[in-house]
């Protein structure tokens, strides 16, 4: 089987590529199967919004205006760059039809998101470079003077120097408002400062706005929470509370074996941090949700259950929290077989993770093929299916998630060839519906139906990209998109520079059916797989050494298994212990035989955190955290 050829994310961009200049002829394009309506809302030469995680770039107030950021290329090569802004009122009228406002003046904005708040004033959240006592860019958070006037004011974030005493370039942020009109923002560190590929810091910072003098203040330094490989890291808040939700993705392997160079930035788990009251994040509270399993040569010569766990996520995540205070993860996996060090991009799938049943892991959309087929390669940090993006209808309390899916139809493929020599294929946008908070999900109706035609030259493509939907469901999924001329990703030396659409596009849900269901027949973890044996059940009979594991599933509620293993007859004790030290559970006691054991604990009685467990046998020890949510 081939590898896949993929550019690992280094923060580096390459502007250097051909042009097409409008008009551009229309050949076979159809668009009359389009799902609910849509509308041009700006323009740019710059196609692709993010690199991974797209966060929110529209929002609708409580006044019934929609508000849109985008990154827009005023010309070809992005020399010039800059965050732009647009809204429709309640009547229909856009602010600037078809073109929008400039945010920033400073050079090269972009990568934006935003939140409204204080009765319709937009924050659009990006990064800039000023240039004047430093080359590199910053994150910053602007706010409009007056609800929908489009008079911005520019506040640049603290710098981050350590621990180099040089500034470093910490930006790609998304924002949020919480509850208590605190703004939060999260941000990663371009690896381009330091070396490609390498790990990338991840940090917090929280904002005031100040109505009377139109003024944001921060906090006085960035708090750094963790590190990442990709540019995955998404933020969510409450409407029923200040909860704030913050989640990103962490290396299985921090060790980096892999000889492409690039496996880490495949290889990875999601972490996920839930604050009830936002007062003080505590990032050590965090908690791995995926837990994928590593690969395991004790079960060579058998390579194919020595891979273990196949499926790892990859640079794509969303983070919403529902209007019961539930905090929900969307994100996207691609399979990986982790001893060959190969990954493949044509067998994609979304993945749906809740706070309310956090053992449960449920598709939403599939692109799953023969990992052994070779699709057309869909493009610089693409998979199949991606780009997840979740919201509610408050008056039914329904979900919908928005997500893209590339069309990999060989004879609807661009004319420009990839290193596969194929052209690239176009995306599609979908919505996909669930009535039971999560735990299935409708098939995706294909709501874009756009045809890109055979070969299609630059200038005659129709691909979506960048799709990102407002959290509000009011009878209408609110998305924006851009609509590229030619596939694939132009600043990665794909395609070719074109002048793009942005799209605003609604979908009424009356058009989004409950059903058919898609079918969860694709198990998250190895062990569920039908034939191999369930933890506990003799799978482990050779134990490798004194050994604790991870409890499953966690987070958990009320009850959840825990596995150890012992080399020699023990006598053991396992008890559960508060963060502040107390011991509120003994899970058992007594002599146990050499082997894997499996206990259950019920927690019943217990309230919501985290707690350590604690394996004791004679003078050895182990100890792990778990979290019960309820």
């Amino acid at each position: 089987m081939p590898v896949q050829e993929d550019r690992i994310i280094t923060g580096a961009e390459n502007v250097i590529a051909p042009v097409i200049y409008p008009p551009y002829a229309q050949r076979g394009i159809a668009e009359t199967d389009i799902v609910g309506d849509t509308v041009v809302i700006g323009t740019t030469w710059y196609e692709n919004q993010h690199n991974g995680t797209i966060g929110r770039m529209v929002e609708k107030d409580e006044l019934d205006y929609i508000h849109f950021v985008w990154m827009n290329g005023l010309d070809t090569q992005s020399v010039q760059r800059h965050v732009y802004y647009n809204y429709i009122d309640p009547e229909g009228a856009q602010g600037w039809h078809a073109e929008g406002t400039a945010v920033e003046t400073t050079d090269r904005g972009g990568y934006t998101t935003l939140d409204v708040d204080f009765a319709g004033i937009a924050f659009p959240s990006f990064h800039q470079i000023q240039g004047t006592t430093s080359m590199n860019a910053h994150a910053a958070v602007a706010c409009d003077f007056f609800p929908h006037v489009g008079a911005f004011l520019n506040f640049e974030c603290p710098w981050v120097y350590e621990p180099y005493p040089a500034d470093l370039e910490v930006i790609w942020p998304r924002i949020q408002f919480s509850s208590d009109q605190l703004i939060r923002v999260i941000a990663t560190e371009n690896p381009a400062s330091l070396e490609p590929g390498s790990p990338q810091r991840q940090y917090y910072i929280t904002g005031t706005y100040i109505p009377a003098s139109w003024q944001i203040t921060y906090d006085s330094t960035w708090t750094m929470f963790d590190w990442t490989m990709t540019i995955a890291s998404d933020i969510a808040t409450s409407d029923a509370s200040n909860k704030v939700a913050v989640a990103w993705t962490y290396p299985l392997d921090p060790m980096f074996p892999d000889p492409l160079g690039d496996y880490a930035q495949w290889d990875n788990d999601i972490w996920v941090l839930i604050d009830d009251d936002g007062l003080d994040l505590n990032f050590d509270e965090a908690f791995n949700i995926t837990n994928f399993f590593p690969p395991d040569t004790m079960w060579y010569p058998d390579t194919l259950m020595a891979q273990m766990d196949t499926l790892r996520v990859y640079t794509d995540l969303n983070a919403f929290i529902d209007m019961n205070d539930y905090t929900h993860v969307a994100f996207t996996t691609r399979i990986v077989f982790p001893i060959e060090g190969s990954s493949r991009w044509n067998a994609s799938l979304i993945w749906h993770w809740s706070e309310e049943n956090p053992g449960e892991y449920s598709i939403i959309a599939k692109a799953y093929d023969d990992p052994y087929y070779e699709d057309p390669y869909c493009g610089a940090w693409n998979v199949k299916a991606q780009r997840p993006s979740l919201g509610q209808d408050p008056s039914t309390g329904y979900l919908y998630c928005m997500y893209q899916q590339y069309d990999t139809d060989t004879t609807a493929l661009s004319a420009t060839p990839s290193t596969q020599g194929w052209g690239f294929p176009s995306g599609e946008v979908f919505i996909s519906m669930s009535t039971d908070g999560g735990l299935n999900w409708s098939e995706g109706i294909n709501v874009t139906n756009t045809v890109t035609p055979y070969l299609a030259a630059p200038g005659q493509c129709l691909s979506e990209l960048s799709p990102t939907m407002a959290k509000l469901v009011d009878g209408a999924c609110h998305i924006m998109y851009i609509l590229d001329k030619d596939a694939g990703f132009v600043i990665q030396e794909e395609g070719t520079y074109t002048f793009n659409n942005v799209i605003y596009h609604t979908v009424p849900i009356t058009e989004i059916e409950a059903t058919p269901l898609v079918e969860q027949d694709i198990p998250f973890h190895v062990e569920q797989i039908p034939g191999f044996e369930i933890p506990g059940s003799g799978r482990y009979a050779t134990p490798r050494a004194f050994d604790l594991r991870q409890n499953y599933p966690n987070p958990f509620n009320p009850a959840t298994s825990i596995s150890f293993s012992l080399e020699q007859v023990s006598q053991v004790s396992l008890t559960v212990y508060n963060l502040k030290g107390e011991q509120v559970a003994q899970i058992t006691s007594g002599t146990y035989g050499s082997g894997q054991h499996t206990v259950t604990f019920d927690a019943m009685d217990l309230s919501s955190g985290v707690y350590v467990y604690k394996l004791l046998t004679g003078k050895r020890s182990l100890a792990r955290k778990m979290l019960l949510v309820k």
